[in-house]
């Protein structure tokens, strides 16, 4: 089986304090997996490695069966979703759209083409022209999305999307990203510590103090568990792993 995304014993430390310990995980093509965890449990880490903002000092990763060592190639198919917000505020929507397709090396025209449904999709017809300054936290974040699913990516990275928005905000992007998974085909690496934003259908990775403590579907983490919610099992893991 081919993966969208392949972590290989992934070992990383911070002024020789581990950060990340062994981690092993594969994202098959075309599906939603989460990478779930408290705050400090190792998620940035793995995202930074993945994103090359950090060097990796052990193990391998994989995107598209390309080695990330390979960047050109194996960052060439991924769109990107930091944390942190990275829109030039002064610019509207439409030129922080165009600067990036400039460093993609896009035809601005064809890069509008390739996301028009899904400018129409997040509502953002009539913010296009507007000064990112003026847009709400959730638009801001829209854009964003819509920025990184320019040239048609095959790999979508978020690292807590939705961090600072309104529940009903949060649960728009989240419902839009699990859409486009079945719709376009996909892969998405949602990372997240809210608990609220995992089904039970979802494919699931639990890190904690730079180890995975648990993965699979969280039905059957949850059958295998006893549990009844993915609250309960959380709880129960990290205390199992204290």
């Amino acid at each position: 089986m081919s993966f969208a995304l392949e972590l290989k014993n992934i070992s990383y430390s911070y002024k020789n304090k581990p950060a990340l310990k062994n981690i092993n995980l594969s994202i098959k093509k075309g599906s939603f997996f989460v990478l779930l965890g408290l705050n400090a449990a190792g998620k940035s880490t793995i995202f930074s490695l993945i994103t090359r903002l950090l060097s990796l000092q052990g193990g391998e990763v994989f995107i598209n069966s390309y080695s990330i060592n390979n960047y050109k190639k194996a960052l060439k198919s991924v769109g990107i979703v930091f944390q942190e917000p990275t829109l030039d505020l002064d610019l509207s929507v439409r030129q922080n759209l165009y600067y990036y397709s400039c460093i993609k090396g896009l035809n601005f025209k064809q890069a509008l083409r390739s996301i028009k449904d899904e400018i129409t999709t997040l509502d953002l017809e009539k913010h296009l022209d507007i000064c990112v300054r003026d847009l709400n936290s959730g638009h801001r974040r829209r854009v964003e999305i819509l920025r990184a699913l320019i040239d048609e990516p095959k790999l979508l990275l978020l690292d807590e999307a939705t961090v600072g928005l309104d529940v009903k905000s949060r649960f728009e992007i989240l419902n839009y990203i699990r859409n486009i998974v079945q719709n376009r085909n996909i892969s998405v690496l949602w990372i997240t510590h809210l608990f609220d934003e995992v089904q039970s259908t979802d494919s699931l990775a639990i890190i904690k103090n730079g180890n995975i403590i648990e993965k699979g579907i969280l039905k059957d983490i949850l059958f295998k568990h006893s549990k009844n919610s993915i609250n309960e099992v959380f709880t129960y893991l990290n205390d199992l792993k204290s």
